[in-house]
């Protein structure tokens, strides 16, 4: 087998434990939050609260990734997401579960960050869409399997059970961590003089317009993964269809499965037809399903919204080569930094800002022995107004894929 092959594979294998675990605690978190008392808000909140974490390290593990050995920080990173695991679910309370989310968030931030940068040094540019495509479809299928199997846990044994779960695929991914090459970085590869990192470097970065308004892009698209389908969704399966632990993680696996379909063929596509365009394309029909999602009466409603909303997003397969393909190749490192950062502060604004939304425009509703709300149409509409406004916005951007294919034919 290919060595570059490989190493991308070994690299999906660990990724795909990591959103094994990650998304075995999806479908449960909303609910084991709120069951600590605490309003939709707060409950939004201890979803952002990983990603807080993970922002503000972002552009400091970029740093670290460009001076030591990524794989090192990446099994680091898996270490603290195990501890982290194990704090969350041992939780008596509502704090202490936010503390193993922002510990969770710092682990995170320890390995995705050399993790991104590793694929973007090993994909190339000529097969980068269609390795990263490879990536992409691992990561899809711990996404697909770890709602089922968490909401299945969290059933037959109690809503704890998929955190120690998670515990136990985070510690696993360490053994293929452990396989992957040792990789110079790009500082190294492409300048005969070593340059730290700096603000300037970042201001270099952030200058390039269409590597901004592709990473603006990537807000966007985690505002609405981590604000509609990790938060807002499960609450509205709950609370307004009435639907349990196992089939919300169900309905989630669907929308997994449809992504899957559509994005690792697009990663290929992409290589082909250019890159932007087909997020163009994401960020306008997610809209048109999003808006949808409320109007779900039943399980079978839902499901068939969220299969084809996973259908929709799975053309943004191409995202992390497309910010690859305009970022400054010399400072790979930074530019992957403040590709996750900005990524990371969709995923702190979405749950937060729509978890309020559901908040000031919820109504009351009896719902397994206690008061609850029902989620309102508010949060979704807002959700799909933003994607149509960065859809349109991303129409200014370059795509050199699709100018550099132009040129030879």
């Amino acid at each position: 087998m290919d060595r570059q092959v490989f190493t991308i594979l070994n690299l999906s294998m660990v990724t795909f434990l990591v959103l094994l675990g990650l998304s075995m605690v999806s479908p449960i978190l909303p609910s084991y939050a709120e069951s600590f008392q605490v309003s939709y808000t707060l409950v939004g909140f201890v979803i952002s609260s990983f990603a807080v974490a993970r922002m503000l390290l972002d552009i400091p593990t970029g740093f670290l990734s460009k001076r030591y050995d990524k794989k090192m920080i990446m099994i680091l990173g898996l270490i603290v997401i195990v501890i982290s695991s194990l704090v969350a679910g041992l939780a008596p309370n509502y704090s202490v579960l936010l503390l193993g989310r922002i510990i969770e968030g710092a682990g995170s931030a320890l390995y995705v960050t050399p993790a991104t940068v590793f694929l973007a040094q090993v994909a190339g540019t000529k097969k980068r869409g269609r390795l990263m495509g490879i990536y992409s479809g691992m990561l899809l299928l711990g996404s697909i399997f770890g709602p089922s199997f968490g909401g299945f846990i969290a059933t037959i044994y109690s809503i704890h059970a998929p955190f120690y779960a998670y515990a136990i695929v985070s510690g696993l991914a360490v053994i293929p961590t452990l396989a992957l090459p040792k990789i110079t970085s790009s500082e190294n590869a492409t300048s005969s003089q070593k340059r730290r990192s700096s603000i300037h470097d970042m201001w270099l970065v952030l200058s390039h317009p269409s590597f901004f308004l592709s990473t603006l892009a990537t807000f966007t698209l985690f505002f609405v993964r981590t604000g509609v389908r990790s938060t807002v969704v499960p609450l509205f399966a709950a609370n307004d269809i009435g639907l349990d632990s196992s089939a919300i993680g169900l309905v989630l696996t669907f929308a997994g499965i449809t992504t899957a379909a559509t994005m690792v063929p697009m990663g290929s596509f992409s290589d082909k037809i250019g890159r932007r365009n087909p997020l163009i394309l994401c960020l306008l029909l997610s809209a048109a399903v999003t808006i949808c999602i409320p109007y779900s009466h039943n399980m079978l409603e839902l499901s068939i919204c969220l299969a084809a909303y996973g259908a929709v997003i799975g053309l943004s397969g191409p995202i992390a080569a497309y910010v690859t393909d305009v970022s400054p190749q010399d400072k790979l490192e930074v530019s992957m930094g403040l590709y996750r950062m900005i990524s990371d502060v969709g995923f702190v604004v979405g749950p937060l800002l729509l978890g309020y939304l559901a908040d000031i425009s919820g109504t009351p509703a009896f719902v397994a022995e206690s008061i609850s709300k029902q989620i309102g149409l508010l949060p979704f509409a807002f959700a799909s107004i933003i994607m149509v406004v960065a859809g349109l916005i991303l129409l200014k951007a370059e795509d050199p894929v699709r100018s550099r294919n132009a040129r030879y034919q």
